[in-house]
């Protein structure tokens, strides 16, 4: 019979309806040490602080002598985010309603280059009361809703420690899509079958257009219901999501639309309508190596994701990943990957954007290989290289070889 798990109680708590898994106590720093976590269990409450640091350089400055300010991430040693965040749960069926759970996270967002990366910030990360009606059947989380682990699946191999190098998916938070540290008020309703099939579905106040730098313009405390130039925000995922078991590979195939009432400005005419944006992604297990530990093994999968050009700068999306977890025996939790990702720019928006007489790139094409490690519990350390074609639409420079590096920090 197998030890009992100290951590279970603590795991309870944790953060509820996520489309990945939630990180597991046992995976933390602090884990149960010095009592805090035994203490605040005891009167149904469970606290996550989770900070992260990314930073970017661009080793061949292949800028043909470029000398104004800077236009993309790695021009310069560039810090693109570190958020620190601590969320705190507390158990509603010590009150009655088994199932139910209160979430909030205070959030501190901050960058070295603002132009790109949205503003620095302290400001409400989520604040929502969520609901398991029927056990592993039907859900639903209403309140302030940070949607970016709810819906898409964008981490490499579903893991927010590891997978955080690669991707670069901006067109469903082009959208309007609440995102980390910038939540909005919203409902998701989830329908689960016991054979993997699921519908998700979300209602939210959408972000306005120009994203996080707008939304902090009209609501820089969070809390504001509906700004000015905010609409309805409609998403529906539906998918099939089959976790690694001895003898069977996991598998995650999803696809869906996202629809804005926000009026958004066409490129060509300035007339303003509504958006819209479809998405599809598919990651399959391709080997097991240890049925002890059937996650471990060696992955594919790929996204692409449609806005249309009238009014969305970025209106293709292609990615391909191969990944790696647990590729050395002695280190399980460990992940290498190798994430290629094509962009594609508007016409329309290149033609409003760039001068007549300057030339530009239709789209930006990179790859990035990177090893994500596990120093020790709850900290991990994930250095990377990647090249990009096309770093900026405009003007035209050459290609960088960016040098990555992730910390991520769980207590």
């Amino acid at each position: 019979m197998p030890a009992p798990d100290r951590f279970k109680r603590f795991d309870d708590l944790s953060l509820k309806g996520w489309a990945i898994s939630y990180p597991k106590v046992a995976d933390t720093i602090l884990a149960d040490h010095l009592g805090v976590r035994d203490a605040l269990a005891d009167i149904g409450i469970g606290i996550s602080p989770i900070n992260t640091a990314n930073f970017q350089y661009d080793f061949l400055q292949n800028d043909r002598g470029y000398r104004g300010p800077q236009l993309y991430n790695g021009q310069r040693i560039t810090r693109t985010n570190t958020t620190a965040s601590l969320t705190a749960t507390y158990d509603l069926g010590r009150i009655g309603l088994k199932g139910g759970q209160i979430a909030t996270t205070l959030s501190i967002v901050d960058n070295s280059f603002p132009a790109v990366n949205g503003p620095k910030k302290i400001r409400i990360g989520r604040l929502h009361y969520y609901q398991d009606v029927i056990a592993g059947v039907l859900d639903f989380k209403a309140g302030y809703i940070d949607n970016t682990q709810e819906f898409l699946g964008i981490n490499v191999g579903g893991n927010l420690a590891t997978g955080n190098l690669g991707p670069q998916a901006t067109i469903p938070f082009q959208l309007g899509l609440s995102y980390g540290g910038f939540a909005a008020p919203g409902i998701n309703v989830r329908v689960r079958s016991k054979a993997g099939f699921y519908n998700k579905f979300g209602i939210q106040r959408s972000l306005p257009p120009g994203g996080a730098t707008a939304e902090n313009a009209v609501n820089p405390g969070g809390f504001r219901f509906s700004p000015p130039g905010t609409g309805v925000l409609l998403i529906d995922e539906i998918g099939f999501n089959r976790a690694s078991a001895p003898g069977t590979k996991s598998a995650w195939v999803r696809f869906g639309g996202i629809h804005n009432s926000t009026r958004y400005t066409r490129f060509s005419d300035g007339a303003q309508k509504d958006n819209w944006a479809v998405f599809v992604a598919a990651d399959q297990q391709l080997t097991q190596t240890d049925p002890a530990k059937p996650f471990r093994g060696i992955y594919a999968g790929a996204t692409f994701n449609y806005a249309p050009p009238e009014q969305n700068f970025f209106t293709q999306y292609y990615e391909g990943r191969v990944y790696g977890v647990g590729l050395i025996k002695s280190r399980p939790f460990d992940l290498a990957s190798l994430v290629t990702t094509y962009n594609v720019y508007s016409p329309e928006g290149l033609r409003a954007r760039v001068p007549t007489t300057q030339s530009f790139y239709k789209g930006t094409w990179a790859a990035t290989a990177s090893y994500a490690y596990r120093a020790a519990a709850g900290i991990y350390i994930q250095p990377g290289l990647g090249v990009t074609v096309h770093p900026i639409f405009s003007p035209r420079f050459e290609p960088a070889l960016n040098g990555y590096l992730s910390l991520i920090t769980l207590f």
